[in-house]
């Protein structure tokens, strides 16, 4: 029984480490309350563990009860409002969350608790009463139509427009694991509880494979090597500068920006690139085919930064990540040394 929380719990931090690692890199507030909700699943299965382990407490049964059923379901799901209406969320996310953190964890701090049972029945021991049931049965209802209708409308749109299959997919993986997640739950409901975990550790599995999944850019990763205007030769991604060039010529900028921001470039205003940006958006232009290189500047100046941004720190930062590398440890006089030799 033990085998199960653990599994569930070890599987939802590393989910919440991949989503706390791509928030750090580009903050964006659906990956920040998505850690958050991965990181509250690990800590109710772990309570779970601890106390299946070395006995249950208050605090434990209370720790499990207010970070697993309901708050998770919770924060995914405002985690999904954010990609579907990021405007508005904006103004209205962090008091959404909040009120409804608030909510739970005082409703469940102030839940009377039959002693006699802890030991035995552990968070069980937790009397609920109809505030209770009522406001677990109201977020994981709403929080489920969310993250399920949210995911599969995501999916149905990428599929009509036949592109960025990796979002569908993972789209569709996420989906499945929240519907998997949520039948962990009423298998509890219905006193299946031997159950709960081996739905719990397959739902996340699901979630965290369709994070990954839509994380990953579209296009194999085939190389071609390209010769820039200075005469150097250079390794390219062709799946990368596929996507690229699709992106330039099929589509307006609204949908450049849609579909950048859904690989987490956000736009950044301002009119004029910064030498930086200039020099490596100049380093993407040599890679672009001609007639994908006139519509890269026909573009305007955010369109292009938010490309550029798209391709050198998502598509292919490993390898510019070790070009990076090469420049720093290497010096003029060992480039002289190298000509000369």
């Amino acid at each position: 029984m033990i085998v199960f929380p653990i599994v569930s719990s070890v599987l939802a931090a590393l989910c919440g480490l991949v989503l706390a690692r791509d928030a750090i890199a580009r903050p964006r507030p659906d990956k920040v309350i998505w850690a958050f909700a991965f990181a509250m699943f690990a800590l109710a299965a772990g309570a779970d563990a601890a106390g299946i382990a070395f006995g249950w407490t208050t605090w434990l049964a209370r720790l499990y009860y207010m970070t697993g059923p309901a708050l998770v379901v919770a924060y995914l799901a405002i985690g999904q409002l954010y990609l579907l209406a990021p405007d508005r969320m904006r103004r209205i996310g962090p008091g959404l969350a909040l009120l409804v953190t608030a909510l739970w964890v005082s409703l469940v701090v102030n839940a009377p608790m039959d002693m006699s049972l802890l030991a035995d029945e552990g968070w069980e021991a937790i009397e609920r009463g109809p505030e209770l049931i009522g406001t677990a049965i109201a977020i994981n209802t709403i929080g489920t139509l969310i993250i399920v209708g949210g995911t599969g409308w995501s999916a149905i749109r990428f599929w009509r427009r036949r592109d960025m299959k990796n979002r569908m997919i993972g789209c569709l993986l996420i989906c499945a694991g929240t519907l998997a997640v949520a039948a962990g739950g009423s298998l509890t409901r219905l006193g299946h509880y031997e159950y709960l975990y081996i739905a719990m550790s397959f739902g996340i599995a699901l979630i965290f494979l369709g994070v990954l999944v839509a994380r990953t850019p579209d296009g194999a990763k085939v190389t071609r090597t390209v010769v820039r205007e200075s005469g150097q030769p250079v390794a390219v991604t062709t799946g990368g500068i596929s996507y690229i060039e699709a992106m330039l010529l099929e589509r307006s900028d609204a949908e450049i920006d849609e579909m950048c921001t859904g690989w987490s470039v956000a736009r950044e205003a301002g009119e004029s690139l910064s030498r930086s940006d200039a020099r490596r958006a100049w380093r993407l232009r040599t890679l672009l085919s001609p007639d994908a290189a006139v519509a890269f500047d026909a573009q305007s100046i955010p369109a292009r930064r938010q490309v550029t941004v798209l391709y050198h720190e998502v598509i292919a930062w490993e390898r510019h990540a070790r070009e990076e590398i090469a420049e720093i440890v290497t010096t003029p006089s060992d480039a002289s040394r190298r000509a000369r030799g």
